[in-house]
């Protein structure tokens, strides 16, 4: 007798701790999506797209509370199994082994075959859940698609990407792939600009200007100064970064567009030209001096 009442007690106690635990996690996500002020991997002003923004994170909220759900309800029936086979373990030797054999191994065949991917996708989507590797809401880029994660259902996740396009990838795939996620620890990111010159251009100016531009961005966040850098000579070309410290990744894509625009003009108005490689067509091409500008 004391060893049911000491079993029912513990088993309780363990469900009640997994429950709360649950709870938290819950108000934990759905906290971080009504605070995510950038819902979409893009910024716009649009009306169109804020009430689109609006109706995602309402989708979001909705589809956290159903996983949460179905994760407790999932978490009661594996502790109601236990619970009944520990009630039941002192008298597992009046049972047939035979008997109990068959049953075993009818199971196993059918969730090996039947239920594999169905039950894998499950899982790994309660791992995702409370792994916190992505929540609904961050930025990723994920086979070089660039997106929020819209949502994570049980058995898959949805991204939708800055086209509005939608990627669906099953839970069992997202743990597998590699990915970066711009909002894990926080939302600023250093927005990188990648260009070429030619050895003609004066790098000295090229660096004033670009950290002029950099600074004025209507993107950045001057709490930290516009970096440049000289990443690579080459026979043809000097490659140069510019990085300027943003407040969202939505910021850093708009950052990096602006940037282009205005650095692109400066450019012209000091006719400093950007190196071009010449791919010559053929012979002919070659001694007119013709080729294809890329």
């Amino acid at each position: 007798m004391i060893y049911y009442v000491a079993l029912i007690l513990v088993l309780l106690l363990i469900l009640l701790y997994f429950l709360m635990r649950l709870r938290t996690l819950e108000k934990h996500f759905k906290g971080n999506v009504e605070d995510n002020k950038n819902f979409g991997a893009l910024r716009s002003g649009s009306t169109v797209f804020k009430k689109t923004l609006k109706r995602s994170k309402e989708k979001a909220l909705k589809n956290i509370g159903a996983r949460f759900t179905i994760i407790r309800r999932s978490l009661f029936i594996l502790w109601l199994l236990i619970m009944v086979f520990l009630l039941l373990y002192p008298f597992m030797g009046n049972f047939s082994k035979g008997v109990f054999s068959v049953f075993a191994s009818t199971g196993t065949i059918f969730l090996g075959f039947a239920a594999k991917p169905f039950i894998e996708n499950i899982i790994a989507g309660i791992v995702i859940t409370l792994s916190k590797q992505f929540n609904v809401g961050d930025t990723i880029v994920i086979k070089d698609y660039y997106g929020v994660v819209e949502d994570i259902n049980m058995t898959h996740t949805i991204v939708k990407l800055w086209d509005w396009q939608r990627f669906v990838i099953p839970n069992v795939n997202m743990l597998k792939e590699n990915f970066i996620n711009y909002t894990l620890v926080n939302e600023s990111q250093w927005a990188k600009v990648e260009f070429w010159i030619s050895y003609e251009s004066d790098v000295e100016l090229v660096k004033e200007l670009a950290i002029k531009v950099a600074k004025e961005n209507s993107h950045v966040n001057l709490s930290s100064e516009p970096h440049f850098w000289v990443m690579d000579m080459t026979s043809d070309n000097i490659k140069c970064w510019v990085a300027g410290l943003t407040d969202s990744p939505a910021n850093g894509w708009s950052f990096k567009n602006e940037f282009r625009l205005k650095f692109y003009t400066e450019l012209r108005k000091l006719n400093i030209k950007p190196h071009f490689k010449y791919i010559v067509l053929n012979e002919e091409f070659e001694k007119d001096g013709i080729g294809k500008r890329v």
